[in-house]
Protein backbone atom coordinates (compact mmCIF):
# COMPACT_ATOMS: atom_id res chain seq x y z
CA UNK A 1 0.00 0.00 0.00
CA UNK A 2 1.59 3.35 -1.00
CA UNK A 3 2.60 5.62 1.83
CA UNK A 4 2.84 2.85 4.45
CA UNK A 5 6.53 2.06 3.98
CA UNK A 6 8.72 3.23 6.86
CA UNK A 7 10.38 6.59 6.37
CA UNK A 8 14.16 6.46 6.20
CA UNK A 9 15.98 9.13 8.15
CA UNK A 10 18.25 11.31 6.01
CA UNK A 11 21.89 10.32 6.34
CA UNK A 12 21.13 6.84 7.66
CA UNK A 13 22.01 3.72 5.73
CA UNK A 14 19.16 1.66 4.36
CA UNK A 15 20.70 -1.60 5.64
CA UNK A 16 23.34 -2.77 8.08
CA UNK A 17 24.84 -6.17 7.36
CA UNK A 18 25.79 -8.88 9.79
CA UNK A 19 25.52 -12.51 10.64
CA UNK A 20 24.52 -14.21 13.81
CA UNK A 21 22.79 -17.23 15.21
CA UNK A 22 24.20 -20.69 15.71
CA UNK A 23 24.25 -21.99 12.13
CA UNK A 24 27.51 -23.47 10.82
CA UNK A 25 26.79 -21.92 7.43
CA UNK A 26 27.56 -18.22 7.19
CA UNK A 27 24.34 -16.42 6.32
CA UNK A 28 24.51 -12.66 6.03
CA UNK A 29 21.36 -10.76 6.89
CA UNK A 30 20.32 -7.22 5.98
CA UNK A 31 19.00 -5.30 8.97
CA UNK A 32 17.23 -1.95 8.93
CA UNK A 33 18.49 0.69 11.35
CA UNK A 34 15.65 -0.13 13.77
CA UNK A 35 16.34 -3.90 13.57
CA UNK A 36 20.07 -3.54 14.28
CA UNK A 37 19.60 -2.70 17.99
CA UNK A 38 22.86 -3.05 19.92
CA UNK A 39 24.30 -4.54 16.75
CA UNK A 40 27.17 -6.86 16.15
CA UNK A 41 30.88 -6.64 16.77
CA UNK A 42 32.98 -5.14 14.04
CA UNK A 43 36.49 -6.28 13.23
CA UNK A 44 37.94 -3.43 15.32
CA UNK A 45 35.83 -4.08 18.45
CA UNK A 46 37.05 -7.65 19.18
CA UNK A 47 34.70 -8.70 22.00
CA UNK A 48 32.89 -5.59 23.20
CA UNK A 49 30.57 -6.95 25.91
CA UNK A 50 28.49 -3.77 25.87
CA UNK A 51 27.04 -5.02 22.56
CA UNK A 52 25.15 -7.69 24.48
CA UNK A 53 21.95 -7.05 26.38
CA UNK A 54 23.43 -8.43 29.60
CA UNK A 55 26.64 -6.41 29.23
CA UNK A 56 24.72 -3.20 28.56
CA UNK A 57 22.44 -3.93 31.53
CA UNK A 58 25.49 -4.24 33.79
CA UNK A 59 26.82 -0.93 32.48
CA UNK A 60 23.45 0.72 33.23
CA UNK A 61 23.38 -0.77 36.74
CA UNK A 62 26.94 0.37 37.46
CA UNK A 63 26.09 3.89 36.28
CA UNK A 64 22.94 4.13 38.43
CA UNK A 65 24.62 4.68 41.82
CA UNK A 66 27.03 7.42 40.67
CA UNK A 67 24.22 9.04 38.66
CA UNK A 68 22.15 9.29 41.84
CA UNK A 69 24.99 10.33 44.16
CA UNK A 70 26.70 12.92 41.94
CA UNK A 71 23.89 15.51 42.21
CA UNK A 72 24.10 15.19 46.00
CA UNK A 73 27.68 16.45 45.73
CA UNK A 74 26.33 19.71 44.31
CA UNK A 75 24.19 20.12 47.42
CA UNK A 76 27.21 19.43 49.66
CA UNK A 77 29.19 21.99 47.65
CA UNK A 78 26.48 24.61 48.17
CA UNK A 79 26.40 23.78 51.87
CA UNK A 80 30.23 24.08 52.09
CA UNK A 81 30.06 27.39 50.21
CA UNK A 82 27.42 28.77 52.58
CA UNK A 83 29.28 27.58 55.69
CA UNK A 84 32.54 29.18 54.49
CA UNK A 85 30.86 32.47 53.57
CA UNK A 86 32.17 34.57 56.48
CA UNK A 87 35.77 33.64 55.52
CA UNK A 88 36.33 34.16 51.77
CA UNK A 89 39.55 32.10 51.93
CA UNK A 90 37.57 28.89 52.54
CA UNK A 91 35.12 29.41 49.66
CA UNK A 92 37.38 27.59 47.18
CA UNK A 93 36.63 24.13 48.58
CA UNK A 94 32.87 24.63 48.18
CA UNK A 95 33.34 25.82 44.59
CA UNK A 96 35.59 22.86 43.75
CA UNK A 97 33.06 20.39 45.21
CA UNK A 98 30.22 22.05 43.29
CA UNK A 99 32.04 22.13 39.93
CA UNK A 100 33.42 18.60 40.29
CA UNK A 101 30.01 17.28 41.25
CA UNK A 102 28.38 19.11 38.32
CA UNK A 103 30.85 17.52 35.88
CA UNK A 104 30.31 14.07 37.43
CA UNK A 105 26.54 14.56 37.31
CA UNK A 106 26.65 15.30 33.59
CA UNK A 107 28.97 12.37 32.85
CA UNK A 108 27.28 9.73 35.01
CA UNK A 109 23.68 10.66 34.25
CA UNK A 110 24.55 11.01 30.57
CA UNK A 111 26.17 7.56 30.58
CA UNK A 112 23.22 6.06 32.42
CA UNK A 113 20.75 7.68 30.03
CA UNK A 114 22.74 6.44 27.00
CA UNK A 115 22.80 2.89 28.42
CA UNK A 116 19.07 2.86 29.10
CA UNK A 117 18.38 4.28 25.63
CA UNK A 118 20.52 1.53 24.05
CA UNK A 119 18.67 -1.14 26.05
CA UNK A 120 15.28 0.21 24.95
CA UNK A 121 16.47 0.28 21.31
CA UNK A 122 17.59 -3.37 21.60
CA UNK A 123 14.21 -4.41 23.02
CA UNK A 124 12.44 -2.66 20.12
CA UNK A 125 14.85 -4.28 17.66
CA UNK A 126 14.15 -7.73 19.11
CA UNK A 127 10.43 -7.20 18.54
CA UNK A 128 11.11 -6.21 14.92
CA UNK A 129 13.56 -9.08 14.25
CA UNK A 130 11.42 -11.83 15.73
CA UNK A 131 8.61 -11.89 13.08
CA UNK A 132 11.22 -11.92 10.28
CA UNK A 133 13.21 -14.72 11.92
CA UNK A 134 16.36 -12.60 12.01
CA UNK A 135 18.97 -13.50 14.64
CA UNK A 136 20.66 -10.81 16.71
CA UNK A 137 23.60 -9.61 14.65
CA UNK A 138 26.70 -11.10 16.24
CA UNK A 139 29.26 -9.70 13.82
CA UNK A 140 29.03 -6.82 11.40
CA UNK A 141 30.36 -7.22 7.87
CA UNK A 142 31.50 -4.65 5.35
CA UNK A 143 29.39 -3.67 2.38
CA UNK A 144 31.81 -5.47 0.04
CA UNK A 145 31.55 -8.78 1.93
CA UNK A 146 27.78 -8.46 2.20
CA UNK A 147 27.48 -7.56 -1.47
CA UNK A 148 29.58 -10.58 -2.46
CA UNK A 149 27.34 -12.87 -0.37
CA UNK A 150 24.13 -11.41 -1.81
CA UNK A 151 25.53 -11.67 -5.35
CA UNK A 152 26.19 -15.38 -4.74
CA UNK A 153 22.64 -15.78 -3.41
CA UNK A 154 20.58 -13.92 -6.04
CA UNK A 155 17.04 -12.86 -5.34
CA UNK A 156 17.58 -12.11 -1.66
CA UNK A 157 18.51 -8.41 -1.99
CA UNK A 158 18.82 -6.08 -4.95
CA UNK A 159 22.44 -5.16 -5.72
CA UNK A 160 22.35 -1.35 -5.95
CA UNK A 161 24.46 1.56 -4.75
CA UNK A 162 21.60 2.53 -2.41
CA UNK A 163 21.73 -0.87 -0.65
CA UNK A 164 25.54 -1.02 -0.52
CA UNK A 165 26.69 2.63 -0.28
CA UNK A 166 30.21 1.83 0.97
CA UNK A 167 30.98 -0.85 -1.61
CA UNK A 168 34.25 -0.16 -3.42
CA UNK A 169 33.40 -2.13 -6.56
CA UNK A 170 31.40 -0.62 -9.45
CA UNK A 171 27.70 -1.47 -9.86
CA UNK A 172 25.82 -2.40 -13.03
CA UNK A 173 25.77 0.64 -15.30
CA UNK A 174 28.88 2.17 -13.71
CA UNK A 175 32.23 2.27 -15.56
CA UNK A 176 34.43 -0.74 -14.84
CA UNK A 177 31.58 -3.07 -13.81
CA UNK A 178 32.35 -6.77 -14.31
CA UNK A 179 29.61 -9.40 -13.92
CA UNK A 180 30.43 -11.46 -10.77
CA UNK A 181 31.18 -15.16 -11.07
CA UNK A 182 28.73 -17.38 -9.25
CA UNK A 183 30.49 -19.80 -6.91
CA UNK A 184 29.20 -22.03 -4.14
CA UNK A 185 31.16 -20.51 -1.25
CA UNK A 186 30.30 -17.43 0.80
CA UNK A 187 33.71 -15.73 0.91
Amino acid sequence: MPGTEPQQHPGLRKYWYGYGGWSKEVVIHAYSHEEWGLGGHSATESANTANSFVGQSIVALLMTVPAILAPLGILFGILALIMSFPDPGDMGMGLIIMLGSAVCTVLFTGGWFASVTALRAELRARKLRKPKGLPKPAYAVTDDKARRWFEEHPGTLEITRENFPDSTRPFPGEPGYVEPKRTGHAF
